[in-house]
């Protein structure tokens, strides 16, 4: 796994949990999103160019996409999901690999078409290993590239786009 987890970090989780228990409005925070700390980044010029383009995804489009837009979703660890809301409405898997390449974003899809609300939080940060290598990050663009043709023929996004409003679909 390519995830770190700081001890200093760990004393602030309780604070982190406390969030799913605050109402900030009509929905419940049923995912927080916390920032993350790309610790490859000094191994190459490669690792630099995905470290930045990974922080400036992670951390400055997560703030604009919680907001003023509403409309976060899940795009991987380290969010912490609230493990009830989602097991009493069905779970959070998908059962084809082929088709739901992007698994993490269809917890997402399926959080807002359940009713679910996603927050970001800063004051917490997990740490993250990039790809370092030309060939790696190649797959892992052509991973990207294929998981988004794949939402593009999804029931999820249809359903999706039927329950949201036009602003937010814009977003």
């Amino acid at each position: 796994m390519n995830q770190e987890g700081y001890f200093e970090e760990a004393l602030k989780m309780r604070n982190a949990l406390q969030e799913f228990a605050k109402r900030d409005g009509p929905l419940p925070t049923t995912i927080l999103g916390l920032r993350e700390h790309i610790f490859t980044g000094s191994v190459s010029s490669l690792a630099n160019y995905m470290a930045l383009q990974e922080t400036s995804f992670v951390t400055l489009g997560q703030r604009v996409l919680t907001k003023p837009l509403c409309i976060r979703l899940h795009y991987g660890h380290p969010d912490v999901f609230d493990k009830l809301f989602f097991i009493t409405r069905g779970g959070i898997s998908k059962s084809s690999k082929g088709i739901n390449l992007s698994e993490d974003i269809f917890a997402g899809y399926n959080n807002a078409i359940r009713g679910g609300q996603v927050g970001f939080k800063e004051y917490l940060q997990v740490g993250k290993g990039r790809d370092v290598g030309m060939s790696q990050i190649y797959k892992f663009e052509a991973k990207l590239s294929q998981g988004a043709g794949e939402q593009s023929l999804s029931r999820d996004v249809y359903r999706l786009c039927h329950r949201l409003d036009f602003y937010r679909l814009l977003s």
